[in-house]
């Protein structure tokens, strides 16, 4: 069975254009990888500021958006609350609906369970 890895969307508000005008805008966004998260821990702007970390993570993640030749974390300053929020709870819904629940076997024992995960520093 192959995991669908992206998925589009649609911002709610947009991103306005160079005549000023906001248009509807679509995007893609990737599954978050570990490699990720780790990175993010490291990248000195999360360290200076804990409220970086969903710009960075959502910079990292969001593969297209719009017009925009390279998705980076002024894309994401820029943004307009409502499409931040957005994006982070379609950030969240299409992490959790994949990897919530996975089998895990030990390795010692090959006892199998199901492993439950937490992402993003939920608790």
């Amino acid at each position: 069975m192959k995991i669908r890895t992206e998925f589009p969307f649609v911002l709610p508000k947009g991103i306005m254009n160079k005549d000023k005008n906001i248009v509807k805008t679509k995007g893609i966004m990737r599954l978050i990888k570990v490699k990720d998260i780790l990175l993010i821990y490291q990248d000195t702007r999360v360290k200076e500021n804990e409220g970086y970390f969903y710009i960075v993570l959502l910079a990292r993640v969001v593969v297209s958006l719009g017009d925009e030749r390279m998705v980076t974390t002024k894309t994401i300053e820029n943004l307009f609350p409502e499409d931040f929020a957005f994006l982070i709870d379609f950030l969240n819904e299409i992490n959790h609906k994949v990897i919530k629940r996975i089998p895990v076997a030990c390795t010692s024992c090959s006892h199998k369970y199901i492993g439950e995960f937490t992402l993003l520093g939920e608790h």
